[in-house]
């Protein structure tokens, strides 16, 4: 094959043109290589391996779906001719890929979560394509990572993606830019075009890529757009597909908005596209959960993200599941580790975590709240190495709960050091200065965040020192190995919500009469005499150990007057100190 000046491939994407048809899909790839294609590509699937069967759109895939025979007829009569390569969307649609000799495998964006598949293509001897429209920074760098451990050959990654058409607004070129400039040095960057096939566009903007650093094109073909058939949105004819060829070195740059976030559109296709874990057989409870009995399909979802792999891989499943069924992880065992985080320190209000009230310090009363959660499987104290935070660790030990010592500007750092090689899947972040958490509301945070396949869930529904916040371990471990500077973690939230477009936030319901905007947190001398107030009525009620959210608002709504103590105390810190920028690229070094 001989390649385009400046190196570029370009690609003539078949896709679904052929509606099925053997003869039409022979006519069509001959037409692309007579029109100036370097290298022709085909979508290979089974419906079986892309969707559940009430997908509503599992019998249109089903009708166009090619036999594996004719895949193999297809590929041995084209492999003889050009380069070719060929989407695949599960091991079946691999299976005959592997064996056949086409140029290289391409994995959708929709399975570019789906780790045993793009390990199992990755260790033939093809070369792989990573589709990432409408993906995060840490899925590309995973996955891209999974390759270059077994992959022998240089993999690409292809932007772009079809919303029938693409608008041009949406084309997003900043992000083919970022993918350059991050990956470059270990694969070639391509560039899928969907604009529409009738536009001015459709020849202009794949040499825009170029400008952009792109060396492969991908573009859609038809024989005839008028037909109006299947892909056609996109397509170009093959006339227009010669002038493509004959043009590729008139180009100019364009920018867009960068890698770093999703457009409602790309959103919108992620949402569409996006397979999920089902069961590829019938799970039975307190069976352990693997690649051998969980597949990714389409499915008829809300949730906007595929669970992670390691979130379900080696779980135990907590009720039968059948197959077909999309797997949740509110069905398999999760581990909780509640994380108490205190020091002495204070400037506004020393030894706060000391100070009594109803005959107990307030890190005891906050410790009592957490010990009534019925889905917290262990509770941690984690202060500082300081002196004066000894009592500290004195006190956890004393209260029967898990007590560490760590660094002292580094939240994090503590909080990753007191895990240490423990597993764990949900990390409950809880300061020493929210004191009347709620149990119940704690417990439903983490029922939501599960149900949510959330990595980060708040709460900030409820009075700031009655929320929690719940983190996927997988998360905090991201931001304690990626982040640039993590002397700022103290305000852990901060590099969630920076970076909340790589991030699947969040919030716990609250019911809108417990929306309240008071400030019951522990920081102030003021603060200390509202939440005192509180306690004492509780200790007199017989309440100390077991009141509840309803009699914090039941107390206040008829005390008033005790809110006042603390309403002009305002948290003093500078967001502009903290650096929260996450280096998701640095995955791929990692992996």
């Amino acid at each position: 094959m001989k390649p385009n000046s400046n190196d570029l491939e370009l690609i003539a994407e078949l896709a679904n043109a052929h509606q099925g048809s053997l003869e039409g899909a022979i006519e069509l790839a001959e037409a692309a290589i007579e029109a100036g294609a370097d290298a022709i590509k085909f979508q290979m699937y089974l419906a079986d391996e892309l969707l559940t069967p009430n997908h509503h759109r599992y019998q249109h895939f089903k009708g166009q779906a090619f036999s594996l025979e004719q895949w193999d007829m297809l590929l041995s009569k084209f492999c003889e001719k050009t380069n070719v390569y060929a989407d695949i969307f599960g091991f079946e649609t691999l299976d005959i890929a592997k064996k056949s000799r086409i140029a290289g495998i391409k994995i959708h964006s929709s399975d570019l979560t789906n780790i045993p598949l793009i390990e199992a293509a990755a260790k033939s001897d093809k070369k792989i394509i990573l589709s990432v429209g409408g993906s995060t920074e840490k899925e590309i760098a995973e996955a891209l990572a999974l390759v270059l451990k077994h992959s022998l050959q240089r993999p690409s990654l292809f932007f772009g993606f079809q919303t029938y058409p693409t608008q041009l607004e949406d084309t997003d070129l900043a992000k083919l830019r970022d993918l350059i400039t991050i990956y470059s040095d270990r694969a070639d960057i391509g560039f899928m075009d969907h604009v529409a096939g009738d536009s001015d566009w459709a020849i202009k903007l794949p040499l825009v890529a170029l400008g952009v650093g792109a060396t492969i094109i991908e573009k859609h073909i038809t024989l005839n757009r008028e037909a109006k058939g299947v892909d056609y949105y996109s397509s170009v004819t093959p006339q227009d597909f010669k002038r493509l060829s004959e043009s590729i070195d008139e180009y100019k740059s364009t920018i867009g908005t960068g890698l770093h976030s999703l457009n409602g559109s790309a959103k919108k296709y992620r949402s569409q596209v996006q397979k999920h874990w089902v069961a590829s057989r019938p799970i039975k409870r307190g069976e352990t959960l693997n690649s051998a009995n969980m597949v990714m399909k389409r499915t008829p979802t809300e949730l906007p993200s595929a669970i992670d792999f390691v979130q379900l891989d080696q779980h135990t499943a907590m009720h039968d599941i059948s197959e077909n069924q999309q797997i949740l992880r509110t069905m398999v065992r999760q581990k909780v580790w509640a994380m108490i985080v205190a020091r002495s320190a204070s400037s506004r209000l020393p030894e706060k975590a000391f100070l009594e009230i109803a005959g107990k310090p307030t890190l005891s009363h906050l410790i009592g709240r957490v010990k009534q959660s019925k889905l917290v499987d262990q509770i941690v104290l984690c202060t500082t190495l300081e002196p004066e935070d000894r009592k500290i660790y004195d006190l956890g030990v004393k209260e029967g709960i898990m007590a560490y010592r760590g660094p002292v500007e580094d939240v994090l750092g503590r909080m990753h050091g007191a895990i240490g090689e423990e597993n764990t899947d949900l990390v409950i972040r809880i300061t020493g200065d929210d004191i009347l958490i709620d149990p119940n509301y704690l417990d439903r945070a983490i029922e939501h965040h599960l149900a949510t396949n959330a990595q980060y869930t708040d709460s900030k529904g409820l009075p700031s020192g009655t929320e929690v916040e719940v983190f996927d371990y997988e998360l905090l471990k991201n931001i304690h190995d990626l982040a640039e500077d993590r002397s700022g973690t103290e305000y852990l939230t901060w590099y969630v919500t920076d970076n909340q477009e790589q991030i699947r936030c969040s919030s716990n319901p609250v019911k809108k009469e417990h929306c309240k905007n008071w400030r019951l947190t522990l920081d102030t001398k003021e603060d200390f005499e509202v939440i005192k107030s509180f306690l004492v009525k509780m200790d007199q009620e017989n309440k100390l150990h077991s009141y509840r959210y309803e009699d914090i608002i039941e107390f206040f709504s008829r005390n008033p007057q005790q809110l006042e103590h603390n309403r002009q105390v305002k948290q003093r810190v500078d967001r502009s100190i903290v650096n929260t920028r996450i280096q998701w690229q640095n995955l791929v070094g990692r992996g």
